[in-house]
């Protein structure tokens, strides 16, 4: 592979690996929200 491909699939593979980490903490509070939210309405 030439270096140019390489790198750009370097690239690709950092952004996905902070992309599905972004989604994780994203779900993680708005799981928390919900349970807050639950726990209001009792």
């Amino acid at each position: 592979m030439s270096p140019s491909i390489t790198s750009m699939s370097l690239l690709a593979v950092v952004i996905a690996a902070i992309s599905i980490w972004w989604v994780n903490i994203t779900l993680k509070e708005g799981r928390k929200a919900v349970e807050e939210s639950k726990a209001d309405l009792d």
